[in-house]
């Protein structure tokens, strides 16, 4: 569980839950309001009122609600309910990226790869230098074996959050997929400090380990490969349980 505080000049402070119990992504909404209303506050040289995100201020009331209603219904786990609020919330308002990168976020988990793509596609266009979207994006070129577009995208994505063990996770993933286990490695060894309870990771890692002929460090990976057998269902290119 996190608190994301937000205080800027002029503005009352601001702060939310993220619940990332359940999930390894979390998105939130930070509404800004004026001390006084009545009056823009000054700010000092260089510095803009609005600067921290213009495009969220601009948004228009019924389209924050529908995005909202999808935020609520997605921890329900009502997956199809947030589909359809964030479409709506579109509807009214096109030029809001972070609704379409949950979208995608949405449509990724219910591995509707096209659409997904598509709305993460539009989310970058609205807004190029947020690391989620092409993070989002990578893992969906890795499942739909586009490993090029893989690779560009999710460098791009870390480049702008380095520490995002997941998209380490996927960059591993895609090199791996490509031959390339040399290239993997790091990112595997990133994914796993990074998220150690997860197993997949853990699974690529040993494979790695055993091309790096290293079996005595794989065989500690051993309890995490039998875990991550589901995952590699879906997950790892020519890895091996």
């Amino acid at each position: 569980m996190y608190i994301v505080r937000l205080n800027q000049i002029g503005y009352k402070e601001v702060s939310v839950h993220v619940n990332l119990v359940d999930s390894l992504r979390g998105y939130a909404t930070l509404d800004l309001k004026p001390d006084h209303p009545e009056a823009p506050p000054d700010t000092p040289d260089g510095v803009s009122g609005d600067s921290i995100s213009a495009a969220e201020l601009s948004i228009p009331e019924n389209a924050r609600q529908e995005f909202e209603k999808s935020q609520s219904a997605m921890k329900e786990n009502k997956l199809d309910a947030g589909i359809f609020h964030l479409r709506k919330a579109i509807r009214l308002y096109d030029a809001f990226p972070l609704a379409y990168t949950l979208l995608g976020t949405a449509y990724l988990e219910e591995k509707n790869w096209k659409d997904a793509e598509t709305a993460l596609q539009k989310s970058i266009s609205f807004d190029s230098n947020s690391a989620d979207e092409y993070l989002a994006l990578g893992a969906v070129f890795n499942q739909t074996q586009k490993y090029p577009q893989a690779e560009t995208t999710l460098l791009r994505g870390l480049e702008l959050k380095p520490d995002a063990s997941t998209g380490q996770y996927e960059l591993a993933k895609t090199y791996w997929a490509l031959g390339r286990w040399r290239d993997a490695a790091p990112h595997a060894r990133k994914a796993v400090s990074g998220m150690p309870d997860v197993a997949s990771p853990h699974v690529l890692l040993g494979n790695v380990l055993l091309r790096e002929n290293n079996p005595q460090g794989a065989l500690s990976y051993q309890r995490s490969k039998r875990a991550g057998r589901d995952d590699l269902a879906s997950g790892i290119p020519g890895a091996h349980a």
